[in-house]
C-alpha cells in the first residue's frame, strides 16, 4: 500500500467514527429528577441532616453553603489538639470529634451526581483517654441509579445509600473471651409470636 491509499483509509474511518458518535442516542437527565429524589426520602432535604438546630427553610442554602466552607479550614489544621472554641463555630467543630462536609466525587450513573458527607481528621477523640476514637454516625437516604436510556431519558431506579452525617466520639467495645458484647438483634421478620 502506498501513502495515499492509507490517508484515503485514515479518512474514511475517522468520517465513519464521526457519522457513528454523531448517531448516537444521546441522554439527559428527566426534568423531574430532582423532584423525584426529593419524594423518595419523604420530601426532605437530605441536607438537613447535617444540621443540628436553628435551620430554616429560606436560610438552609446559605447556611449550608458556610458549612461546607468551613471545610478548608479544617483541612488546613488537620485534627486539632484542644476543643476548638468561639461563639460563632458550629457543633460539627466543637465537638471532641470535629468534622467538616466534604463533597463526593462525581457519579455520572447516579442522581444526585454527587453528595455532601461528613469526614474528620481525627482518628482519635480530642482530650479523651487513649481507647476512644473517633466513628462515623451513617445515615441511610435513597438516590437514584441509572438503569437505561429511553426517548432521550435516562431512567432510574430507587437505591439505598449510607453517608456519615456526624462524627462521634466511641469507646472500645468490651471484648469477652476474643467476642465482643453486642446486643442481640430481634428476629427479622419480628419477634416470635406475632
Amino acid at each position: 500500500m502506498n501513502l495515499i491509499n492509507i490517508l484515503i483509509i485514515a479518512k474514511v474511518y475517522i468520517a465513519y467514527c464521526i457519522v457513528f458518535v454523531n448517531s448516537a442516542p444521546t441522554c439527559t437527565d428527566p426534568k423531574d429528577v430532582q423532584a423525584k429524589f426529593n419524594s423518595i426520602n419523604g420530601g426532605v432535604d437530605y441536607r438537613t441532616l447535617f444540621f443540628t438546630d436553628g435551620w430554616k427553610q429560606d436560610t438552609m442554602v446559605s447556611n449550608f453553603e458556610k458549612l461546607v466552607s468551613m471545610r478548608e479550614d479544617f483541612t488546613k489544621i488537620g485534627c486539632p489538639s484542644t476543643f476548638l472554641e468561639g461563639f460563632n463555630l458550629p457543633l460539627m467543630a466543637r465537638t471532641s470529634c470535629p468534622w467538616f462536609l466534604e463533597q463526593t466525587p462525581y457519579i455520572a450513573e447516579t442522581y444526585p451526581h454527587t453528595l455532601y458527607r461528613a469526614a474528620t481528621k481525627c482518628t482519635k477523640c480530642i482530650d479523651a483517654s487513649g481507647d476512644q476514637k473517633c466513628s462515623p454516625i451513617q445515615q441511610k437516604i435513597k438516590i437514584l441509579r441509572r438503569t437505561g436510556c429511553d426517548n432521550g431519558f435516562y431512567k432510574y431506579e430507587v437505591s439505598e445509600t449510607y453517608i456519615p452525617i456526624a462524627y462521634v466520639c466511641e469507646k472500645q467495645r468490651e471484648v469477652e473471651n476474643d467476642v465482643p458484647i453486642t446486643p442481640a438483634l430481634p428476629p427479622a421478620d419480628g419477634p416470635e409470636g406475632m
